[in-house]
């Protein structure tokens, strides 16, 4: 059996599970792979609630939910900042993960990290959050702190720039050129290989029309917001703007 074999048999597993107990059970946080296998055998699961969160909006990484939609999900934001902060290393998303990583958790129990300014949102499953705050206390030579928060600042769960452009279409392929300067044929390529995902679901079709509010992630460059069509060009062209994760 390999990995989607077996991770679709997971989720079977939990979703008969919840059901037969009239229970509420969970997944580990998923990266986006795998919750597209989930998004693909959704009809599978039909005859139980689901959905998915991963600590706020537009999280990538998620846990997927089986049964009562009531219960809270599992799921802890540790806040880390260094103690020093003039004195502190250029700390980045790699260099947290990988403290985090060092410390032997697994990256299933991690969920997204929103890093600014040398400090670092981590969303994790409740059962590591003491297991973090008591054993993570450097990242590279910083000396840092860590604690729970159910504060998250705005200008990081958001942090957003508005960028005007225009476009030959609205077709996925014309968008993303747009949007990060490739080549039509260039983000055909991206496409066909696989790394763009519209709103968590892998997306395979060049022609795709966005729409208002699609999120829409190129693995490997980031990931932006379709806002709106401003205005038709005489030319026929598309003034849009988008809203770029930064």
């Amino acid at each position: 059996m390999n990995e989607t074999e077996q991770l679709i048999k997971r989720f079977q597993e939990l979703a008969e599970k919840a059901y037969a107990r009239d229970i509420c059970l969970f997944t580990n946080f998923l990266n986006l792979n795998e919750l597209d296998l989930f998004y693909k055998n959704e009809n599978s699961f039909s005859y139980i609630d689901t959905d998915t969160f991963g600590g706020a909006m537009y999280c990538e990484r998620k846990i997927i939910r089986f049964g009562n939609l009531n219960l809270p999900y599992p799921v802890s934001c540790i806040h880390i900042r260094p103690v020093l902060k003039k004195f502190s290393d250029t700390l980045t998303h790699r260099d947290f993960l990988g403290a985090l990583i060092n410390l032997g958790i697994k990256r299933e129990t991690l969920g997204d990290i929103l890093v600014c300014e040398n400090e670092a949102y981590v969303f994790c499953l409740n059962s590591m959050a003491d297991f973090i705050i008591d054993n993570l206390d450097r990242v590279k030579h910083t000396v840092i702190k860590c604690r729970k928060t159910d504060q998250i600042p705005e200008t990081i769960l958001y942090n957003i720039k508005e960028k005007k452009l225009n476009s030959a279409s609205l077709r996925l392929d014309a968008v993303i050129s747009e949007v990060y300067d490739y080549s039509r044929s260039q983000s055909q390529q991206i496409i066909r290989d696989r790394k763009v995902f519209v709103n968590g679901r892998l997306c395979e079709n060049n022609s795709y029309t966005v729409k208002p509010e699609d999120t829409v992630t190129v693995r490997g460059m980031g990931k932006f917001i379709f806002d709106s069509v401003i205005n038709n060009t005489k030319k026929g062209r598309y003034n849009i703007l988008v809203k770029m994760f930064i």
